[in-house]
């Protein structure tokens, strides 16, 4: 009996790491067929599906994160680029109003009515995050991936990061999907 109970430990890990593996399988074979098209590979024992790449000299990242119970799965694009200005851009919702009635939220205003109303922008230098997106390419890039569902923008000191919750394996994964994709993340980075 004191055998089983020393092994415990090593099979509960054991069925932890398969049951990772045979779920990241589908989303890893997937990212493989990106290789063909970017200059990548898939990570090998990553707790999620994850590709590494190169896209017009600029590295990037996949990653297929799955459900949990609170949260749908996502699709987290990295651009890995250095910038000295942290940037965050949401889109406006319910809780982001309430928070700004309540004084809560300290925003970021730019030079555009619209895009204030449409956005909550923060960041740790707001000149220069209003020069940033005082380019109406860098709006419109941002714009674009909002509308293709990304819900959030992130920009630190070593990456410009953008997600995506309820992707489509087959759809959002396609090749010349993430070109485009990355396209608009490099153009929203231009200049930083």
């Amino acid at each position: 009996m004191m055998q089983i109970e020393s092994f415990f430990p090593f099979i509960v890990f054991l069925a932890f790491f398969v049951i990772i593996y045979i779920s990241s399988r589908k989303g890893n074979e997937t990212l493989k067929k990106l290789s063909t098209h970017f200059n990548g590979s898939v990570v090998k024992f990553a707790f999620y599906p994850t590709f590494y790449g190169e896209h017009h000299g600029l590295k990037f990242s996949i990653k297929l994160i799955p459900a949990s119970k609170s949260t749908p799965p996502r699709l987290k694009i990295s651009l890995i680029k250095s910038s000295f200005l942290k940037l965050s851009i949401y889109r406006e919702g319910f809780l982001s109003n309430v928070g700004k009635r309540l004084r809560i939220i300290r925003e970021v205003k730019i030079n555009d009515e619209l895009f204030n109303k449409e956005f909550l922008i923060f960041s740790n230098n707001s000149k220069q995050a209003i020069s940033h997106l005082s380019d109406e390419a860098v709006k419109t890039a941002a714009r674009e991936l909002f509308n293709e569902g990304f819900e959030y923008i992130i920009a630190n000191c070593k990456t410009f990061t953008i997600q995506k919750p309820n992707y489509v394996l087959e759809r959002d994964l396609d090749a010349k999907y993430i070109t485009s994709i990355l396209q608009k993340l490099i153009l929203f980075s231009k200049g930083l």
